[in-house]
């Protein structure tokens, strides 16, 4: 595969220098201080650093999302913004950001008031929210508050009205929660469960599914969101899915779960391990709803498994293309090789 493909990697992990990462007795702080300090070093940068790893993954354009942690109040998600903004401005061809929106019970607003803040004065191209177990299955940060609360539909206006996507992402545990996570082992041990399989420990269908339940895209059709770990549990359930919905009695949304999960959701390939992964999702959700993604720097083999489903039968050439960079175009209003983004700059190839 030449150097000049281009590829847009759209789930690629950033963490401030403003959110502390040593040792901490608060319970409630995120447990940074057990991410490798290799991978720690390449989260908290956006420079030369993180440029010469995409070239030698051949990456055009990533697509920068903070890790959602928790605590995150509007002031912090704003301060989080501003200093990502400073960062990137310089090289809006090689990073496009995700806005870092707070998440607990009472905050709906003023994460809709951040996500128009940073796209009408940053352009950034959408919003990342953090989710987790809590209180309730797919609540988000805080007290057991949930995504489909109806305080977060000034969110989903925003949403819309900008035609920006919203990413669900896992939130980062927290130390109070490692003990539930991976038991009583020695750190050396939890530190690569966790940076490796934290996600898939707190993610569940059961959000995406009381998302849709609550008439959320009955009222905003046109609302787009990007999920990861949670949306690889969907495929193999959707199935099931269908049926729990055609035998659903009214009250019930408008449009069926599968016009939803077809028009209204993207899946990254952060974890799409191999070609048989890959193929099991392409057969459930339609091609133009997949996003290259490598999860940079946790995981950085997405360059193999292009070039394995390149030289396979499963796409064609244009179908491999739109998953590599031209879905990542349309769905972030940005433009690899000529055209403008939404900053109004091209987007260069290497």
């Amino acid at each position: 595969m030449s150097t000049s493909t281009p590829f847009i990697a759209t789930e690629e992990s950033y963490l401030s220098p403003l959110i502390p990462f040593g040792p901490s007795s608060t319970p409630s702080d995120a447990a940074l201080h057990l991410i490798p300090p290799a991978t720690l070093s390449k989260l908290r940068t956006l420079g030369p650093l993180r440029v010469r790893d995409m070239r030698t993954s051949s990456i055009t354009l990533q697509i920068i999302s903070h890790i959602p942690i928790e605590n995150a109040t509007p002031q912090t998600c704003q301060k989080i913004n501003d200093a990502m903004y400073s960062q990137i401005v310089m090289s809006p061809d090689r990073f496009q950001a995700l806005a870092m929106l707070p998440c607990g019970r009472g905050v709906g607003k003023e994460a809709g008031r951040e996500l128009a803040r940073c796209v009408s004065k940053y352009r950034f191209v959408g919003g990342v929210m953090g989710v987790k177990r809590g209180g309730s299955e797919g609540s988000v940060d805080g007290e057991a508050g949930s995504l489909d609360d109806k305080e977060w539909e000034e969110l989903w206006a925003v949403a819309e009205r900008y035609k920006v996507p919203i990413a669900l992402r896992t939130v980062f545990p927290s130390r109070e929660k490692i003990p539930e996570f991976a038991g009583a082992y020695p750190e050396s041990l939890i530190g690569p469960l966790l940076t490796n399989f934290h996600a898939h420990h707190t993610t569940s269908p059961l959000l995406i599914l009381r998302l849709y339940l609550s008439g959320v895209f009955d009222r905003h059709p046109n609302l787009h969101l990007i999920l990861s770990q949670s949306g690889h549990s969907i495929p193999s359930l959707l199935p099931r899915i269908l049926a729990l919905d055609s035998s659903l009695l009214p009250p019930k949304p408008v449009r069926s779960f599968l016009d939803v999960w077809q028009h209204n959701f993207y899946v990254t390939t952060a974890d799409v391990l191999d070609l048989q992964s890959m193929r099991l999702l392409l057969e459930q959700i339609p091609l133009d709803r997949v996003l290259f993604a490598t999860g940079y720097p946790w995981e950085e083999r997405g360059r193999e498994l292009m070039k394995d489903l390149r030289e396979s039968s499963i796409v064609s050439k244009e179908e491999w293309e739109r998953i590599a960079f031209g879905n990542a175009e349309w769905l972030f209003g940005v433009k690899i090789g000529s055209g403008v983004g939404k900053d109004g700059k091209g987007v260069a190839r290497w």
